[in-house]
């Protein structure tokens, strides 16, 4: 897996050539390919078709369709030895290690937050213990925050296992008791979203959230909190840290939905969550900290800003620029690059500017469609008219 870092001086994404848990023998291989060749892994699962043309290019899909076309056990003899394929530059597909399956049942999609992006031997443990279990997409780690969001994709069983053995590694190496960073949290394993990809599959990502909070708070012993956005969304968790929701619970004014009643000493609580996909989305401004929180509450939906966006004003001091950080939870209410523009003129009166932006984890299709459409001026551009996405959708 592919892990993209957030330099802390230049706020630039930058690629760490390392991968998560791929055995030395394929690493040797992977490093021996060109460039943009990347490892597939041994033996990978089929993947369903809706979930193809969500996530793959076209000729990951033209190419797992050949292999699906072979015959018994020449398909799994020849998917190992063939090892890499051709994806985009931005999505390595992580290893595998158990055997695959086909599956009639589209995927649902985990994006798990972890309080650490500084420590890569952590990043990569935890990003070792989700690819053991499921597809691993896509890594984040952010300096400043001190945070990283990996995004996967599995069977409800599989983000199962997947995001207990992760919350366990976490849990044993992040000690939320020395810990410092930009973003607001409350567990070494601070939230994990369980996401559809289709809305009529949100009843599925429901049950999997709970099933999930239960195996988290058996296994790993720390309390979880089952959060139901918008009225309570991780924020109303994280109000006053770790010390401010322990006293909550101490009052009675919360319980935690599974688990013990007091916070891990070391690792906190766990939020766990159903909701639909969004964006996450940071600006970055040169400028005071106080333009910075003035233009958050400019664009999110609570002071009157844009529909479902959630808006906060950050200090990154290792870089020395201010960030307006956000989660977009209704993109084709409040499109990027409307949001952008706003902030762009919001700073400007301020006499701050605009230096940068920053994709955190993935975004669906339609929301990047949709922008370099506005952008391009082009009257009725949407996904249905991206080539790629079109071939996908024969």
């Amino acid at each position: 897996m592919h892990l993209r870092r957030v330099d802390a001086g230049s706020r630039q994404v930058q690629d760490v050539d390392e991968r998560l848990a791929v055995p030395a023998e394929v690493g040797q291989r992977e490093r021996s390919e060109e460039p943009q060749r990347h490892v597939l892994g041994e033996a990978r699962e089929p993947v369903v078709e809706e979930h193809q043309r969500l996530l793959d290019t076209a000729e990951v899909s033209q190419r797992a369709a050949e292999l699906q076309q072979a015959a018994g056990n020449e398909l799994v003899g020849q998917a190992e030895r063939e090892g890499p394929l051709v994806v985009r530059d931005r999505l390595v597909l992580g290893p595998r290690v158990h055997a695959p399956r086909v599956s009639s049942v589209r995927p649902l999609e985990s994006v798990p937050n972890f309080s650490e992006g500084r420590d890569l031997a952590t990043i990569d443990a935890i990003g070792a213990a989700l690819s053991a279990h499921s597809r691993l997409l896509d890594v984040h780690a952010d300096e400043d925050h001190n945070r990283s969001v990996f995004t996967l994709v599995g069977q409800a069983d599989e983000l199962a296992e997947a995001l207990t053995a992760a919350v366990t590694v976490a849990r044993e190496r992040i000690d939320l008791r020395t810990h410092e960073g930009a973003h607001p949290r409350v567990g070494a394993a601070d939230v994990v979203p369980i996401v559809p990809l289709v809305p009529e599959d949100m009843p599925r990502a429901e049950q999997a959230a709970e099933a999930i909070a239960q195996r988290l708070a058996a296994d790993c012993g720390v309390p979880v909190f089952i959060y139901a956005p918008p009225e309570r969304g991780p924020a109303f968790f994280r109000r006053g840290g770790t010390a401010g929701l322990q006293a909550r619970i101490d009052a009675g004014e919360l319980a935690p939905d599974h688990g013990p009643a007091r916070l891990h000493e070391t690792a906190g609580a766990v939020l766990v969550g159903a909701r639909r996909p969004l964006i996450a989305f940071n600006v970055n401004l040169r400028g005071e900290l106080t333009v910075a929180r003035e233009i958050a509450r400019v664009v999110r939906e609570r002071d009157g800003g844009f529909p479902g966006v959630r808006a906060l004003g950050l200090d990154l001091r290792r870089a020395g620029v201010v960030q307006v950080s956000m989660n977009v939870e209704d993109w084709e209410a409040a499109a990027l690059h409307e949001i952008v523009g706003r902030i762009e003129e919001e700073a400007a009166a301020r006499g701050a500017e605009v230096i940068g932006s920053e994709l955190v984890g993935l975004m669906p299709a339609g929301a990047a469609a949709a922008a370099a459409g506005a952008l391009l001026r082009i009257d009725g551009f949407d996904a249905s008219h991206v080539l790629e996405l079109r071939l996908l959708d024969e």
